[in-house]
């Protein structure tokens, strides 16, 4: 089987670009070891693409509009300093 759970770690920004396999599918959002971090089940055999990953605080603004689908909601994620982010993903 060449289907596994990647890790990938993010940095605390609006946007950002995340190279993974081709059909990535980003399945979790968490804290761990002090940095936000995604699981994402991937196809080894697959070449890697860019994938947007967007995060946004609560009660701040989020830069796509509601009903544009072309992101979906992957986790919010409560961190141990308190800050509270909300994870999407294309």
């Amino acid at each position: 089987m060449n289907n596994k759970i990647f890790k990938y770690e993010l940095e605390i920004t609006d946007s950002q670009v995340v190279s993974m396999p081709i059909g990535a599918l980003v399945i979790s959002a968490k804290e761990q070891n002090g940095k936000l971090c995604i699981w994402a089940l991937v196809d080894t055999r697959c070449s890697n693409k860019d994938k947007t990953i967007r995060i946004s605080g609560t009660g701040h603004d989020v830069d796509f509009p509601i009903g544009d689908y072309s992101f979906y909601f992957v986790d919010t994620v409560v961190m141990s300093n308190g800050l509270v982010w909300h994870v999407y993903a294309s």
